[in-house]
């Protein structure tokens, strides 16, 4: 556990945990042996979190210029973490390599690496390609439970690890896989192959961010938007069109008018794209200033 972090609701540290382990270690033990016994009875009382606001500007002063932070207990953080390592190992085989979020050995950089090739590759080309930018709308308040769980059978978890899982879910009282579709509709022939002689990735994950590559035709456009759709209907995940941007690559006035019925802005090279900066050309240095 990371120190000097702000305490849950028991206002515990992970310094205290360290100092008075001799004394309190039985009484984890105990809660341990309950929840491997899958027996998830009062953990509400120890599930509880406390919910805060930070500020992401100086001059905060409504409430979308806030982020909320959660203030876990620090008995079920214990109890995720002991989860969280014993599936640390396995990620590296179970997650292509497109989506790197919090997987141990790979960076935030390789998705930008990723989608700049691509995007020069698809460029060389000289026909027309469409860049999604799509922001995922509260990804992680919306996602589906029963999606979550069916995704994990699918993946070979048994019935005892989505227990413990549901045990954490269900008890807590905090207030206030899309590019697999991608590549079926690939495979399916409903959306057509980006490059005729390469292997390029069609999509980019890192945590709710999402950059998808298609042709500028009207078919492959509206199979996108279809897809994207049913993933949001089975997931509870849904674009935010209102913070998403389409661009077109080596785009002419019929590529640009297939890109409206996205429903999301229009944006040209240059680009953010995971806080760097997304150009076909080296940055200058007034670009890249904001960086230093």
């Amino acid at each position: 556990l990371p120190a000097r972090k702000a305490p849950g609701p028991d206002g515990f540290t992970a310094e205290f945990l360290r100092a008075c382990w001799s004394i309190i270690k039985q009484d984890f033990f105990d809660v341990f042996q309950q929840l491997f016994e899958l027996r998830g009875r009062g953990l509400s009382k120890l599930n509880q979190a406390l919910l805060t606001l930070l500020p992401k500007r100086a001059d905060a002063c409504q409430l979308r210029d806030y982020r909320t932070i959660c203030l876990i207990h620090l008995v079920a953080k214990i109890f995720a973490k002991v989860l969280s390592l014993r599936l640390a190992p396995r990620l590296g085989d179970m997650v292509s390599r497109n989506q790197n979020a919090f997987i141990p050995g790979r960076s935030l950089h390789d998705n930008f690496v990723l989608v700049k090739q691509s995007m020069k590759l698809l460029h060389q080309l000289g026909a027309p390609r469409v860049m999604l930018k799509l922001d995922l709308t509260r990804a992680f308040d919306s996602l589906s439970w029963p999606f979550l769980f069916e995704a994990l059978g699918q993946y070979g978890f048994g019935p005892r690890f989505r227990e413990w899982l549901a045990i954490l879910l269900s008890s807590s009282s905090t207030r206030i896989v899309l590019g697999r579709l991608i590549s079926r509709a690939h495979d399916a022939g409903i959306l057509q192959r980006l490059h005729p002689r390469r292997d390029i990735p069609a999509i980019s994950l890192y945590a709710d961010d999402v950059m998808l590559f298609c042709h500028a035709t009207h078919g492959d456009v509206e199979a996108v938007c279809a897809i994207l759709a049913l993933f949001s209907e089975a997931s509870g995940l849904r674009v935010n069109y209102a913070k998403s941007s389409a661009t077109t690559l080596n785009g002419d006035p019929e590529a640009d008018a297939t890109i409206d019925q996205v429903g999301c802005a229009k944006a040209g090279l240059p680009i953010t794209y995971l806080g760097i900066l997304l150009t076909l050309r080296r940055p200058s240095a007034a670009q890249l200033q904001p960086l230093v």
